[in-house]
């Protein structure tokens, strides 16, 4: 928690702090909680996703209980449930602080916008699980539904731009604040791009399945990358206490990603009825990102030298660290998809599915866990109450993912052969998936053991919410003897 010091300097910046975080208290804490019952039906649907794949008569012949509506079901609530509305959160609590600005007026428009959000959620994947799903990847839910979830996210945006502009902080912002105010723009382009060519120009044909996955790529690459790099760039030197290493390098990794991030997606239809220059950009570009990709890695760790030890004592660092981790992992996949001597064997495999939560939840929901055990305390006056607790969330985390993509990879690779092989034209495309069985045996236990974490998780910040923490002046460390290694600025 905060700290006290005789300096008035101090004083007042920590009274500001304090006011900025009571502020944005209401709206921030909304989205966590919602984002995270989401998380938690998301895994649950990823269990049952799986089970399907390999145990078809699982759960009876019921047509809610079907494959091709589970598995929809279950990555747009982790989209759209999870991770738009948590994103959200540390995107409004981190400009507000970045700033320097209150969120003075407006608050029960952010409400009524979340409420909105919530239900058009509820109502798209309920309408997903009905056979009402449009069956484009990512945008399943039917048309009425995204002009709602547009106009709540527009509602959070506009005060996260007005406070970027009313900034005041002398010393310039951070390239936090790029990747925010750049993720409040980024989102709504996309968005309503894909929507208004997917559901009002009809006749598109097969350049509708490339908008479609253009989409995909962008929104992974446009909105969860900017929001997850801003606030690791954030909390990294914040808990370390050492500043960014280089600026040059994070304007270098922002200004890459913003030129290349927009250009990927079609290569995802290789060898495909589109013009030949389409796939061939999409492949480039993707590429291309391996380089902000790896400046990005390169400042973070330069940030951290010589501090690498608080990552087995702070909750937050030990999240974000592991989460920036998977930034060029998830990289390196989407250069090997894309690559025209790879991507042609893991196209239309579960390698795709891999690359997708590994920067979804891996990077992204990784990096959005550690702000949030940063975040809430601060919010709540408060601290977690179960060192157990946060650990347990982290290594599942960490081995259920990281087995979900291991086995997604090579899922892909032994399908995209079988695909691709001459001997195997005699056997349909069920069998194949059958084939893939001890793969998707295998992610249906990592998400049942993410799911447990994330029950927990949930049950966690319910108490927290509540007011039910630990009272206390020192933030919960997962190693109290590193407690004195914290720096200062760690507790503000």
């Amino acid at each position: 928690m905060q700290t006290t010091s005789a300096s008035p300097d101090t004083q007042a910046d920590n009274l500001r702090r304090a006011a900025i975080d009571k502020s944005v208290k209401g709206p921030v804490l909304f989205l966590f909680l919602n984002g995270a019952f989401w998380l938690m039906a998301s895994t649950i649907l990823g269990v049952l996703a799986a089970i399907k794949q390999f145990a078809p008569d699982f759960l009876g012949a019921c047509s809610v209980l079907q494959y091709g509506r589970l598995q929809p079901t279950h990555l747009n609530a982790l989209v759209y449930g999870w991770g738009v509305q948590a994103g959200l959160g540390v995107m409004l609590w981190l400009m507000a602080r970045r700033s320097g600005q209150e969120l003075r007026t407006g608050k029960s428009v952010l409400y009524v916008a979340g409420v909105f959000w919530n239900i058009a959620v509820t109502v798209g994947l309920l309408a997903i699980l009905l056979g009402r799903s449009t069956s484009m990847e990512w945008l399943e839910m039917p048309a009425f539904v995204w002009p709602v979830l547009l106009i709540s996210f527009l509602a959070y945006a506009w005060p996260m731009v007005f406070m970027f502009g009313r900034s005041f902080r002398p010393e310039g912002f951070m390239v936090s604040s790029w990747y925010i105010l750049a993720a409040c723009f980024w989102f709504p382009w996309i968005f309503i791009t894909a929507n208004v060519s997917l559901h009002c120009l009809p006749g598109l044909g097969a350049l509708g399945a490339g908008i479609n996955a253009w989409y995909v790529h962008t929104a992974i690459l446009l909105f969860f990358t900017p929001v997850a790099l801003g606030a690791a760039y954030y909390f990294i030197p914040k808990i370390t206490g050492q500043p960014v290493a280089s600026s040059q390098l994070s304007q270098i990794g922002f200004w890459l990603l913003a030129v290349l991030g927009g250009w990927t997606g079609m290569q995802h239809y290789m060898g495909g009825p589109l013009p030949a220059w389409m796939p061939a950009v999409g492949a480039a570009a993707a590429v291309l990102l391996l380089i902000p990709v790896g400046v990005v890695g390169l400042n973070h760790h330069l940030t951290t030298l010589g501090k690498h030890n608080l990552v087995a004592s702070s909750p937050t660092l030990r999240f974000v660290f592991f989460g920036a981790l998977f930034y060029p992992v998830s990289g390196a996949i989407l250069a090997l998809l894309s690559n025209f001597s790879t991507g042609a064997t893991l196209q239309f495999t579960q390698a795709w599915y891999g690359f997708q939560i590994v920067a979804v939840y891996g990077f992204f929901s990784m990096t959005v866990f550690g702000a949030i055990y940063y975040i809430v305390p601060r919010l709540t006056g408060c601290e977690w109450l179960s060192v157990r607790l946060i650990r347990n969330h982290f290594w599942f985390s960490v081995y259920g993912i990281g087995a979900i993509v291991v086995t997604s990879l090579v899922a892909g690779a032994q399908q995209g052969g079988d695909l691709n092989s001459p001997e195997m034209w005699d056997q349909d495309f069920m069998q194949l998936a059958l084939n893939l069985r001890p793969y998707i045996i295998a992610r249906a236990i990592s998400w049942a053991l993410i799911t447990w974490s994330n029950v927990w998780f949930l049950i966690h910040l319910m108490l927290m919410v509540a007011g039910l923490g630990r009272r206390s002046s020192s933030p919960t460390l997962l190693e109290h003897d590193h407690e004195e290694a914290l720096p200062h600025a760690a507790h503000a």
